[in-house]
């Protein structure tokens, strides 16, 4: 099951899904342990205060952050966190989520992995609308959801234990995925440019094709390539 914020849009879809004991005892427990965490995964609102209403309506646990007024944040029911933001200048006021506009990626050097995503991936540079520095976010087209690399610092954060646990997020598996219609000439593509591969591109047993590659960081990207 693949949620999109825009039916047919050309925003992410995101698939939840739900770590089982076949996957092997490792990689099991590990994803046990992303349950509960801050996802990263932002989606775009076109009236923060009605969408944070009609969230707690429905019994979820919501946040605003800081005096902004254009960024909040709200609990699914596993306790993972997830990302609200508003256009500084909205052309509409609407509550609910119109896109899911970005996701962010924990990162030693903000600027070389943007530089990565530019050059190795294609994706185009998006200057932040927050007054924040570090955080550019990077697209493979205009309306495409975007991936935020940020380099976590002390002075951003309330709770110096929110800053370790971010730290705590770099070189792991990121979730993120890209499909394409032909992954074996990406990969090469991909290798020429010098991109590492944590798994070449091979056969599942579901159907499609799958490979999994490093940023500079060693967070993990997969790739996708579906069949019929």
């Amino acid at each position: 099951m693949a949620l999109g914020a825009t039916k047919g849009g050309e925003d992410a879809a995101l698939t939840p899904w739900q770590p089982v004991p076949e996957w092997g005892k490792e990689m099991y427990e590990s994803r046990l342990k992303m349950i509960g965490g801050v996802t990263g995964i932002g989606f775009i609102t076109n009236d923060l205060k009605r969408t944070i209403a009609d969230l707690k309506k429905k019994g979820a646990k919501t946040a605003v952050d800081g005096e902004s007024q254009t960024f909040g944040r709200f609990t699914d029911p596993d306790g993972n966190v997830l990302f609200l933001a508003q256009p500084a200048k909205p052309k509409i006021r609407r509550a609910g989520v119109s896109a899911l506009g970005f996701v962010t990626v924990a990162s030693r050097d903000s600027k070389k992995t943007g530089e990565f995503f530019r050059k190795a991936l294609g994706m185009r540079k998006q200057r932040a609308e927050s007054d924040e520095e570090g955080f550019d976010s990077y697209q493979l087209s205009p309306k495409a959801t975007a991936i935020t690399p940020f380099t976590p610092r002390k002075d951003i954060y309330d709770n110096p234990a929110d800053y370790d646990a971010d730290m705590a997020h770099i070189g792991e598996e990121t979730g993120i995925g890209f499909t394409t219609s032909d992954i074996y000439r990406l990969q090469e593509q991909l290798l020429a440019k010098g991109v590492r591969f944590k798994e070449k591109a091979e056969a599942q047993d579901w159907g499609g094709i799958r490979a999994r590659f490093f940023d500079p960081d060693d967070n993990v990207y997969t790739l996708v390539e579906y069949k019929g």
